[in-house]
């Protein structure tokens, strides 16, 4: 476990070496996709994680059991099985399907780099308990990016997406009962339309992201009290292209973060678990400059957890960014599960 941690650390620590360059406004809005499109993902990922594989407290209404994840896969609540209609044979669900959407809005007010967007994305996913202690799953995703351009010179235009999709393989592994490893690859390939109010072009991108984290659970009575280090590596593969008959030169772009978070959950005895959390970012490795040479930012959460039955997960939440110079972000989820 120690040298798992160390080898986190050691990778991002590494990317602190790379170089990073000054940007205009097409190059800096550029960057800030790449890192709301990888928080997004690795975000749709390790709360599915969180949903699957985390303990639940113990002690609602008397009951002293242990909360675990039986062999198949299937969830044993500590709590009153018999007024949350939770299953009480030998039933497993070794199986999960799960839906989820993301609304961001992030925004920039750097001076030659101003813009508005709205980022909506869809995951769909399937995992499997393969042990006790090995879950693997895969998700498919659909996004699509509207972004306003101001002030950028003469090009007040937009920046739009045709089409993108992204699949992305995902795993955790339970260490102990509540100390959980989680990992996950993507590839979304994006095509997207460039507008400077006279002229517009085409070009492609795909992107590549890579995300590692520990979490760790301790449960106190009817609360949880979480903590996750994690490190996301994403990196965008942009064409060049032509717009107006100029061709535009399109650097690739690319980003390492550090992130420590901490959430504190209460679960009521209906199965409805609110929670607050506090997710510190640091960028440790990344192609373009921050304005103001602002690598971090935090982001507040509140959400609602609620466990209706053995089969079904429900879960809404929402997230504020605050600290980066000059950049806002806002964002909300809605997310489903089903087990068999």
């Amino acid at each position: 476990m120690k040298r798992l941690i160390l080898f986190i650390f050691l990778v991002a620590l590494f990317g602190v070496s790379s170089l990073a360059f000054g940007a205009n406004g097409q190059q800096q809005a550029q960057s800030d996709i790449v890192r709301n499109a990888g928080q997004a993902a690795t975000v749709a990922v390790t709360s599915r994680v969180a949903a699957v594989a985390a303990p639940k407290p113990a002690g609602v209404k008397g009951n002293t059991e242990t909360s675990s994840i039986d062999a198949n896969g299937n969830f044993k609540f500590a709590m009153n099985a018999e007024d949350l209609g939770l299953a009480s044979g030998d039933d497993s669900n070794s199986f999960g399907v799960w839906g989820l959407g993301s609304y961001t809005n992030f925004s920039s007010s750097a001076t030659n780099a101003k813009y508005d967007a709205d980022a909506l994305n869809v995951f769909l996913g399937f995992d499997w308990r393969a042990t006790p202690d090995f879950l693997i799953g895969i998700a498919g995703g659909w996004g699509s990016l509207d972004l306003d351009k101001k002030q950028w010179g003469n090009d007040n235009g937009t920046l739009k997406t045709d089409s993108e999709w992204t699949i992305m393989p995902y795993l955790a592994y339970n260490f102990t009962e509540n100390t959980i490893l989680d990992a996950a690859f993507s590839y979304s390939d994006t095509r997207y339309k460039d507008s400077n109010s006279t002229a517009s072009g085409k070009y492609d991108s795909t992107r590549y992201l890579s995300s590692v984290g520990l979490s760790h659970y301790y449960l106190v009575d009817d609360w949880t009290l979480s903590g996750r280090l994690g490190y996301m590596y994403v990196h965008g593969d942009l064409k060049t292209y032509s717009r107006g008959g100029t061709d535009v030169a399109n650097p690739d772009t690319w980003l390492g973060q550090l992130s420590v978070e901490g959430k504190a959950a209460y679960l009521f005895g209906n199965g409805a678990e609110p929670y607050a959390g506090l997710r510190y970012m640091y960028d440790v490795q990344t192609s373009t400059k921050p304005v103001d040479s602002d690598y971090d930012e935090f982001e507040g959460i509140l959400g609602l957890n609620w466990y209706a039955g053995d089969q079904w997960t429900i879960n809404m939440e929402g997230g504020a960014s605050a600290g980066r110079s000059k950049y806002d972000s806002y964002r909300g989820q809605a997310y489903i599960r089903y087990e068999f």
